[in-house]
C-alpha cells in the first residue's frame, strides 16, 4: 500500500523508514555485558516476553536517518494522548492474540466462535486506531505514514465487508434461543418455544444465599479451555438446529483464517520498542533525572550533560540512594577521554554511562542527560578486565593485547572504544609504553575513546582530554562520584582509605607489637 502523503514511501514499519528486510541480530553484541546493557535491555523487555523485542534492541540503526525517524516518533509518543491511544491499541491487539493463541485447545464450534470474537475485536481496534490517529496532532513521519495506511485500510471495501459480516453473524448468534431439559442420564436440546425464562427468577431466589452478595463477574478466559465435552456436545446440537447461523459462522472462519493485516501485525510488535522503553525510564524521570533526544551529528564535536549509568540508576533509586550525573564533551582534535583518580570513585561507571549514551542514541532513543550531541557509531568496542580462563593458554598480558589488536583492526572513524583498567598484569614501565601506543593508534584511527586507568601519563598525551574522579575536600576517604575535566593531580588517596580501616603502617605495627 503506497503512502503518498510523506515522501511517497511505501509504509511498512515504524522502526525502519526505508526497508522491511533489515537483518536483525539474534544475540546480544559483545559489549552488552561490559556496559551493563544486558541488565538494562533485560529489564525493558521482561514484561513483554511474548513480543520477542530483544532483536530490536540488539540491532543498531543503519544511519542518522533511521535514528531521526525514531526520535520523531518518540517525540509524538511523549504526548499523553498519543501514548494513551497507542497503548490502548496494544492492549486490544494483545487480547486478539490471546484469543488466537488458545484456538488449538478448543472444541470445533468454540474455536470458530473465538475466531469470530477475535476478528470483531481486531476490526474495532483498527477503527479506533484510525480515528485516534486522525484526531491527533502528529509530527513524525512514521506515525503520519501509519495514519495514512490505517485510514486507507479502514476505508477499503474489503475490510468494511468483513467487519459488517462479522458483526452481523455475531448478532444472529446472540439472537438464538433454545431450551434444555435434564433427565437422569440425558440432556435434551430444542428450539425455544417462547416459554417463560426462569433464569432471572432462580438467580433472584437464591441470591440471598450468596456469601459475598456481590454480582457475578464474567471473566474472559482467553487461554483456558472453558468448555467441557458435555457443553461441546450441546453446542454441536444447537449448531444442527440453527444451520443457517452456524453455516455463516463456518464460512466466515474458513475465509478469514488470517484476518490480521501483516503490516499492522508488524506495527503492533514494533510499537512495544517505544512503549517498553518509555515505561522503563518513567520511574527514573519521576525522581527528577532527565532524558533527552540528542542532536545527531556527523562530526566528533560531541557532548552529553548530566548523564548517568541507567542500570545503576535503577538500583540506586530502588534503594532510595542518590544518583550522581556527570558531563562529557569532546571537540576539535580531542579523540580520547582518559579518566584517572582514586579507586571506587566512579570511573568505570562514567565509562559505562558514556557507552550507554551512544548505544541508546544509535537506537533512536532518549538518552540519560539534559542535553546531548552525539553521532551514530557503526559499532561499540569494549575492553574490560575479565576473569582468567583456565583453558586459555595465553598469559594475561598476551590475552589483553590480542583482544586489543582485534578491536583496533575492526574499529573505524565511526567507532566508540571503551578501555577499562587494562595492562594491570605487567610492569609500570611496560604498561606506560604499551598504553601510549594503544592510545596513539586509536587517535590515528580517528575513533572516539574512553580510557580508564591509574596511569596519569596517558592524560597528558596529545589529543587526550583528562578527566579525574573527585573526592570530598574535607574527607578524602569519601568519593563524590563526580568526574571533572581537569589535569591529573597525582593523588590516589590510598592513605585516606588505609586510615579509615586502620591499615596504615603505624596501626599495623602497633597491633602486631
Amino acid at each position: 500500500m503506497v503512502v503518498t502523503g510523506v515522501n511517497k514511501r511505501v509504509f511498512n514499519s515504524i522502526l525502519w523508514p526505508d526497508s522491511n528486510a533489515v537483518n536483525m541480530r539474534e544475540e546480544d553484541p559483545d559489549f552488552f555485558v561490559d556496559l551493563n546493557l544486558d541488565q538494562i535491555i533485560g529489564a525493558i523487555v521482561a514484561p513483554y516476553k511474548d513480543y520477542k523485542l530483544r532483536p530490536f534492541f540488539d540491532t543498531l540503526a543503519d544511519g542518522p536517518d533511521t535514528v531521526r525517524y525514531r526520535q520523531d516518533i518518540f517525540r509524538d509518543l511523549e504526548k499523553a494522548d498519543v501514548f494513551t491511544f497507542m497503548n490502548d491499541f496494544s492492549i486490544k491487539m494483545r487480547d486478539v492474540h490471546r484469543y488466537i493463541s488458545g484456538l488449538d485447545r478448543l472444541f470445533e464450534w468454540q474455536r470458530r466462535g473465538w475466531i469470530l470474537d477475535a476478528a470483531i475485536l481486531y476490526f474495532g481496534a483498527i477503527k479506533d486506531l484510525a480515528r485516534n490517529l486522525g484526531n491527533a496532532e502528529l509530527n513524525s513521519e512514521g506515525l503520519i505514514s501509519l495514519r495514512d495506511y490505517v485510514q486507507e485500510y479502514v476505508n477499503s471495501e474489503s475490510l468494511r465487508k468483513r467487519a459488517d459480516q462479522a458483526n452481523d453473524i455475531k448478532k444472529k448468534l446472540l439472537a438464538i434461543r433454545y431450551e434444555m431439559s435434564f433427565g437422569p442420564s440425558r440432556i435434551t436440546v430444542r428450539k425455544n418455544k417462547g416459554r417463560e425464562s426462569y433464569n432471572a427468577i432462580i438467580q433472584d431466589t437464591f441470591s440471598k444465599f450468596r456469601s459475598d452478595r456481590k454480582p457475578a463477574v464474567n471473566k474472559k478466559r482467553f487461554n483456558d479451555s472453558s468448555m467441557n465435552h458435555v457443553e461441546a456436545q450441546v453446542l454441536a446440537l444447537i449448531a444442527r438446529m440453527f444451520p443457517e447461523e452456524f453455516g455463516e459462522l463456518s464460512g466466515f472462519c474458513d475465509s478469514n483464517s488470517s484476518f490480521i493485516d501483516p503490516v499492522l501485525e508488524a506495527v503492533y510488535r514494533e510499537i512495544h520498542f517505544y512503549l517498553s522503553y518509555l515505561g522503563y525510564i518513567s520511574t527514573i524521570k519521576k525522581t527528577g533525572l532527565e532524558f533527552c533526544l540528542p542532536e545527531i551529528c556527523t562530526d566528533h564535536d560531541i557532548y552529553c550533560l548530566n548523564t548517568f549509568d541507567l542500570a545503576l540508576a535503577h538500583k540506586l533509586i530502588a534503594s532510595r540512594s542518590p544518583v550522581v550525573p556527570n558531563d562529557f564533551q569532546m571537540s576539535g582534535k580531542e579523540k580520547a577521554l582518559v579518566v584517572t583518580g582514586p579507586n571506587n570513585g566512579g570511573k568505570t561507571t562514567f565509562a559505562r554511562s558514556f557507552g550507554q549514551a551512544f548505544f541508546l542514541a544509535a537506537l533512536g532513543m532518549p538518552v540519560p542527560g539534559s542535553k546531548a550531541r552525539l553521532f551514530v557509531p557503526d559499532n561499540i568496542y569494549t575492553h574490560f578486565e575479565k576473569t582468567e580462563d583456565p583453558e586459555n593458554l595465553m598469559g594475561k598480558l598476551e590475552d589483553d593485547l590480542v583482544r586489543m589488536r582485534r578491536i583496533l583492526y575492526m574499529a573505524t572513524d565511526r567507532s566508540i572504544i571503551i578501555v577499562n583498567e587494562m595492562l594491570s598484569s605487567t610492569t609500570l614501565k611496560d604498561a606506560i609504553q604499551i598504553g601510549r601506543e594503544i592510545i596513539g593508534l586509536i587517535i590515528r584511527k580517528n575513533a572516539v575513546c574512553v580510557y580508564v586507568t591509574f596511569l596519569e601519563e596517558f592524560a597528558r598525551l596529545e589529543g587526550v582530554v583528562s578527566m579525574v574522579s573527585q573526592v570530598d575536600p574535607a574527607s578524602h576517604d569519601i568519593r563524590t562520584f563526580k568526574i571533572r575535566r581537569t589535569d591529573p593531580n597525582g593523588l590516589a588517596y590510598a592513605k585516606a582509605i588505609a586510615e579509615k580501616y586502620n591499615l596504615t603502617c603505624e596501626k599495623i605495627i602497633g597491633r602486631v607489637s
